[in-house]
């Protein structure tokens, strides 16, 4: 159980502090949304799932 509570804290600080102006130089995306927000929503969304499915077990 913590061996996977620390891979989902690692897969979240991967997620959230690599270099995220390098990858979404468009001003606008899908829906006419900034991509940068809709990444930062959806990571922060999978991150939730996954430490909710994680833990639900427990």
């Amino acid at each position: 159980m913590r061996e996977k509570a620390f891979a989902l804290f690692l897969l979240a600080l991967f997620l959230f502090l690599m270099p995220l102006g390098l990858l979404f130089r468009e001003a606008v995306g899908p829906l006419g949304l900034p991509p940068l927000y809709l990444y930062l929503y959806g990571a922060w969304g999978l991150v939730i799932l996954l430490a909710y499915l994680l833990f639900r077990r427990a």
